[in-house]
């Protein structure tokens, strides 16, 4: 699996000016981390070339990092002669995954940096964003605007960027991040979690707003992560012994409609509900 990193959803309440740069940069300084002990030791110059956000924005931005986001660092250690260390409490409960890959596509460091805040927000478990009192339907710019902390004019102006370089699309009452390294959950290695994703990458390539996958989750006495859901282990059923193309183009010849769930797509494919044993599936994530 490929690696990423976690960040909390309490991002998008940062402070300060440079907001959208300020996250980029705190996500690429994670990702340069120790996972196990939430330590970063890196360099100004580091930061600027890992995350393509300018040496001298970098250069005004990391001694106000402690101020503006004291409740992702315990502490900060600037060193003269040393790469700087960074100590990141950890995420807690509510966090989100961004695969490394993120930070080599080559797209403006500020809508990188919307389209993380933006996640934070998201529904759970997936990259959609629902405004609690749509405007006419669509997108509330002044509530999302309001949740991450933005003025509305900067939000409005980077989202049309973002909408323009295919990184967002607007779908009834918000938006879809379509940007791949963004996974709207944990993507593990298990049988479920592939079929889920094929689903998901198909959707987005065939401008299809992609299912909800709901899983039921709950956690054990030891701290293990249950995940059941009968629909897609059905789904799994019908495709186990196929490959990732082959459900592709299954997909392809099936689903005809732009909004879809998993039991759209389980009566596309024939599956039989009701004589399809289900099984929990145990995902550990540590």
């Amino acid at each position: 699996m490929e690696s990423y990193i976690t960040l909390t959803k309490d991002i998008h309440k940062i402070k300060g000016n440079n907001k959208l740069e300020t996250v980029l940069a705190i996500a690429g300084i994670k990702s340069i981390g120790n996972y196990k002990t939430n330590i970063a030791e890196t360099t100004r110059e580091y930061i600027a070339k890992k995350t393509g956000i300018s040496f001298r924005t970098v250069k005004s931005i990391v001694p106000r990092l402690i101020e503006n986001a004291d409740f992702i660092f315990d502490k900060i250690e600037t060193r003269i002669k040393s790469p700087n260390r960074y100590y990141f409490k950890k995420d807690g409960e509510n966090y989100f995954f961004v695969l490394n890959s993120f930070f080599n596509e080559t797209i403006d460091t500020k809508i990188k940096g919307l389209l993380l805040l933006i996640k934070s927000v998201c529904k759970q478990e997936t990259n959609k964003y629902i405004s609690e009192r749509p405007y006419k339907g669509e997108l509330n710019k002044s509530e999302l605007a309001n949740k991450l902390g933005m003025d509305i004019k900067t939000l409005d102006k980077y989202l049309k960027t973002a909408i323009k370089e295919g990184q967002i699309k607007m779908i009834p009452k918000g938006l879809l991040i379509l940007n791949k390294s963004i996974i709207p959950d944990f993507k593990s290695t298990d049988q479920l979690s592939r079929l889920y994703h094929i689903i998901y990458d198909w959707c987005l390539d065939n401008d299809v707003i992609p299912p909800d996958r709901n899983d039921e989750i709950t956690q054990s006495s030891n701290g293990q992560t249950k995940r059941n859901n009968p629909v897609l282990n059905a789904i799994l059923c019908k495709t186990a012994n196929m490959s990732d193309e082959e459900i592709r183009s299954l997909l392809n010849k099936r689903i005809v409609s732009k909004d879809i769930t998993l039991k759209y797509i389980a009566k596309a494919l024939n599956v039989n509900m009701h004589k399809t044993e289900t099984k929990p599936l145990n995902i550990v994530i540590e």
